[in-house]
């Protein structure tokens, strides 16, 4: 299935053009990449990553690790690094010995034969120090693809002082205390909502993972596409009148300066992600640094506590390089996920998927004062608990993400019910799987 991994998202079709010339750029430039250097006994590797603060990591591992050497490479972010990576292994040379793979892309590329398992080099003696769901989030068939070296669980981030103006002196413990809390803060002066989201494939698979829903099943190359089941329903169900109220900011996008300066001003209250964004909001934001709080998220039924994952990846070793510089590979990637990266990771407020970090009493009782002094990381290590291993990720994952606000997109402006639209993009994904060859139900 040469063809599983091709991109052709609307976006991805018109930078193809000018990606495959980049591409075969860094193949050349990297052709000679993991190749023994220079100094005899040092083997150089080479990585993969758009992770802005790795250089922290290598100057740690090559100080205690002096026959390895890590060349770093930033092949693009997401959707771009993966069609490099796909080109590099279609051409079989310019291969990097260890990516960074975000966990959907973990099986997107595992499925497709294209990793090595990392049962052949010891993992199995540590696969139980992580998460349940960090070992489900590398696993395919049973089988482990990557090092895990970060996680995403869900929670709710809320500015304490908008929810508090608006009369909301508790965080909501419920959807239903969630949507009365928007109607309250759509009541302030000017234009403040709740939450935003413009139709984001990403957001909408955790919500309704969080639901408890399993659109997706995958059996080797067999795909089942379902949004019609009952727990779908029951995330549109509590979603769509939130956007019939115009209860959620549908104009502005993630990750823009707009949407910065909205959480900053108090516009935006509250956030449904991954815990990872507590370090992003320590950077980004300042006019409310001490204003925000993080809770559970919301649950359907009072008392339960189920959760999903927003984010996160692990370290994959590509099939295609040679056995010596995937062994340097993996001592690396163990290093980073399980050893000496841990501490370097804690150090930047990165959330590593381990039991003995989560359950660590130092770290559960560190204060935030960016929080207002609260204790965190015990509502980010129970959110991590909770959840769900239950859902299973597509195998076209990205370009199922980089599609969907083609219809829920459309939802989110009035012209189709938010559950007609996830049909739609259901329809969507099964051509889409036909087409790459897979079986789909």
């Amino acid at each position: 299935m040469s063809r599983l991994l091709r991109q052709t998202s609307r976006q991805s079709r018109i930078r193809m053009a000018a990606a495959a010339t980049v591409a075969l750029s860094l193949i050349a430039a990297t052709a000679g990449c993991g190749s023994t250097s220079g100094e005899q006994g040092t083997t150089e590797i080479t990585l993969w990553t758009w992770q802005s603060t790795i250089n922290d990591f290598v100057t740690a591992f090559e100080k205690t690790h002096p026959n390895i050497k890590v060349k770093v490479t930033n092949a693009g972010a997401n959707e771009d690094e993966y069609m490099q990576l796909t080109n590099a292994i279609n051409a079989g040379r310019g291969i990097p010995d260890v990516v960074y793979l975000d966990y959907n892309a973990v099986h997107q590329f595992a499925i497709s034969d294209q990793l090595r398992s990392m049962n052949d080099y010891g993992f199995d003696s540590i696969r139980n120090d992580f998460t349940k769901a960090a070992q489900n989030n590398v696993s395919v068939s049973g089988e482990p693809y990557g090092l895990p070296i970060s996680s995403g669980p869900m929670a709710m981030f809320y500015n304490q002082d908008v929810l508090a103006k608006a009369g909301v002196t508790t965080a909501p413990t419920t959807w239903d205390e969630y949507r009365d809390a928007a109607e309250k803060v759509a009541a302030l002066p000017g234009s403040a909502h709740i939450a935003n989201d413009t139709g984001d494939g990403g957001f909408i698979t955790s919500m309704l993972w969080q639901a408890g829903a399993q659109p997706f099943t995958v059996d080797g190359t067999s795909v089942s596409v379902n949004f019609g089941g009952k727990n779908v329903k029951k995330f549109t169900g509590m979603w769509q009148p939130m956007l019939d109220g115009n209860l959620i900011d549908t104009s502005t996008t993630g990750w823009t300066d707009e949407w910065w300066r909205k959480l900053d001003d108090g516009s935006i209250a509250t956030l449904l992600t991954g815990a990872w964004m507590v370090s992003s909001m320590q950077k980004n934001l300042s006019q409310t640094k001490g204003s925000w709080r993080i809770a559970p998220m919301p649950q359907y039924v009072a008392g339960e506590h189920a959760n999903g994952e927003n984010g996160g990846g692990a370290l994959a070793l590509p099939k295609g390089t040679d056995d010596a510089k995937a062994k340097a590979a993996y001592e690396f990637a163990e290093w980073f996920a399980h050893d000496g990266g841990v501490k370097v990771n804690l150090a930047q407020g990165g959330l590593p998927p381990l039991n003995s970090v989560l359950s660590d009493n130092d770290w559960l009782n560190e204060k935030d004062p960016f929080f207002g002094g609260q204790a965190t990381h015990q509502v980010i290590a129970e959110a991590s608990k909770e959840v769900s291993t239950k859902f299973e990720y597509l195998p076209y994952m990205a370009y199922a993400n980089s599609i969907a606000v083609d219809s829920i997109g459309q939802a989110y402006h009035g012209k189709i019910t938010l559950q007609n639209a996830l049909v739609q993009w259901g329809d969507s994904l099964k051509t889409y799987g036909e087409q790459e060859g897979f079986t789909v139900k």
